[in-house]
Formats: C-alpha cells, sequence, structure tokens
C-alpha cells in the first residue's frame, strides 16, 4: 500500500505541494484510491454494500473514475469529515479485507489531501 499526504489550496487556481504536519486533525480530508480490480462489477456490488460502514465513520461522498482505456483500473475519489479518521479508515485491516474480497488485484495507492474551503 502507498500512501500520500498533499496539502491542496483552491483559490482561482489549483495549487498542490507536500503537506506539513501544521494541517489540523480536524480539518475535512480527500483520499484519492487507485488499485485495478479482477471484475468491475463485482467490485462494485461489494463498494456499495459498504456505504453504511464508509458512512458512519465518517465519509461525506465518493465519485468513482474509471480508466477508459482500461475499466478494471478504479479510482475512487472520497470526501472524508476529516484526516484523522480517513487515515484511520485506510489502515484498517477490515477495509484490506474488504478489497481482497471484492476482486482488488493490484497493491492500492492512498493519496491524502486537506480540504481548504475558500468563501
Amino acid at each position: 500500500m502507498t500512501l500520500h499526504f498533499y496539502g491542496i489550496c483552491a483559490a482561482g487556481a489549483l495549487t498542490v505541494a507536500v503537506a506539513s504536519s501544521s494541517y489540523s486533525e480536524a480539518q475535512e480530508a480527500i483520499m484519492i484510491v487507485t488499485h485495478e480490480v479482477e471484475d468491475f462489477d463485482r467490485w462494485k456490488e461489494v463498494f456499495d454494500g459498504a456505504i453504511a460502514t464508509r458512512r458512519s465513520v465518517g465519509e461525506m461522498s465518493a465519485y468513482i473514475l474509471h480508466n477508459p482505456v482500461d475499466q478494471r483500473v478504479v479510482t475512487v475519489v472520497f470526501e472524508w469529515d476529516t484526516m484523522e479518521r480517513v487515515r484511520a479508515f485506510a489502515e484498517d485491516p477490515v477495509l484490506a479485507n474488504g478489497m481482497v474480497a471484492a476482486g482488488v488485484i493490484s497493491t492500492p495507492t492512498f493519496t491524502f489531501v486537506p480540504v481548504e474551503r475558500s468563501n
């Protein structure tokens, strides 16, 4: 599993920089997960079946993106209530077991980005 942490500021243009430890743990976060699946329909069924669990631990929304060249490559962009809770979710063995059950066949890449809202 690969974990990346970034900072993001959305004020006109998008700026990405490596995050420092000064970001508040209570700050909303984006988690981006990319992996390859054996069968997209099977993966999607397991993913959809886990929505209540994800929402109970802080997920606010999720967007599924397919690679247009290879439908087995899936990227999911999640919005989470706090960085602390999304990191805990990503490190939970229950997630790793669920990915195996869903047919994830590659090592997932996780990217974490704190959300900074503009007025």
